[in-house]
Parts: C-alpha cells; structure tokens; sequence
C-alpha cells in the first residue's frame, strides 16, 4: 500500500458489524484482521467473505478476530475502535479493485497480493475480478472473495510467495477448486496449517 492509502487508513477508523469474534482459549493462535472497503462492495459479500475465511482458518487452527473498518473521517474524530488492534498478530485486508490498484502490483487474472517477504502486514484482495469469476462460475461472489482473503493472509502467515499444487495456496483456481471453494473444501494444507500456527505459537 502505497503512503496515501497508509495515510489515509490511520486517520478513519469506524467500527461496523461483521465477521466472527475471537476464540477464548488462550491455547488456540489467533489474529485480528481489519479490513478495508475500499471497493465499496456490498457489505452482505464482505460478512460472507469474513464468515468464509475465518472457517479456513478455524480449520487450520487458528481463530480470526475480525474488524470492519470503514474509511469515515468524519466517524474518525469519535470513533477509534480499530486503532485499539496493534501487534504482532494483526493484519490489514485491503478490499480494492484492479482499477484503484497499483500497476503492477497484481496480474491481469490474480485476485489479490501480498509482500510477505517485504515483512508487510497488508494484503489486498480485488473485489470486481472476485465478482467477474463469480459471475462466470456461478460460485458467490463472497465465497470467492473469502478464499482470496485466506489465500493472500496465508502468504503473510507463511512468510513465502510459494504457491502449491493443490489447495487454497494454489496459483490459479479452475473449476475444480472453485466446486472445492463452494462446498467449502478449499483448505489449507496439514503442512501449512502447522507452519502457521507454530508461527504464531512463538
């Protein structure tokens, strides 16, 4: 994310219902996720998406604490709940559209990016290409946006821009996977799933 948007992030903050709470056992690895609508999609697609993400992850062993932070500078003077989310554990999901998106910082088919290597906390996720595969495949639009939200997070979790063969960290998802998707069989690896959570155990 380039400065602007940086700035622009730090200055509004509104909190708005969506997602799922965070686990109370202390032995489960968690993170806080916020999210941005800068796409201005619908919110029913974003609840779904955070519901569909926070199931793989849950999957994985790892529970999801999720913040919808609307971008309000007006609500910012009043309204600082998402700043009270700052550590370690907690990551930035940029909702964006190729349009408002950086060249080159996604391929002309990729849903989404992130820069693990460059020790990011944010990734972004493309709302209209989500919404032009859903149109084509027939799969929800918040399924598939879920799943590049998980898939993108993944990358950070992981430390590496590696893709596998099968799977959520698969690099393209044909029909196959989008049935997976669906059906909500689209998961993490057991090998992945353990690299993440002995990461975030440390």
């Amino acid at each position: 994310m380039n400065r602007a948007w940086r700035a622009c992030l730090h200055l509004s903050f509104v909190i708005i219902p969506a997602g799922l709470p965070a686990t109370s056992n202390p032995d489960t690895p968690s993170i806080t996720v916020r999210t941005y609508n800068l796409a201005n999609a619908p919110l029913k697609d974003l609840e779904q998406a955070s519901r569909v993400a926070g199931e793989i992850f849950k999957r994985a062993g790892i529970e999801v604490r999720w913040l919808s932070c609307a971008l309000s500078v007006d609500q910012a003077r009043s309204n600082r709940a998402c700043e009270e989310a700052i550590g370690g554990h907690d990551l930035d999901v940029i909702v964006s559209t190729s349009s408002i998106t950086r060249d080159g910082m996604a391929t002309d088919t990729s849903l989404g990016f992130a820069s693990p290597l460059a020790a990011s906390s944010q990734v972004v996720v493309l709302w209209d290409r989500s919404k032009k595969m859903a149109e084509s495949s027939g799969v929800p639009a918040g399924i598939i946006l879920g799943h590049a939200m998980a898939h993108e997070l993944g990358h950070l979790l992981l430390q590496s821009m590696e893709h596998s063969r099968t799977g959520l960290m698969r690099s393209r998802w044909g029909k196959e996977e989008l049935l997976r998707a669906e059906s909500g069989r689209l998961l993490f690896t057991t090998e992945q799933a353990t690299a993440m959570t002995g990461e975030l155990m440390k």
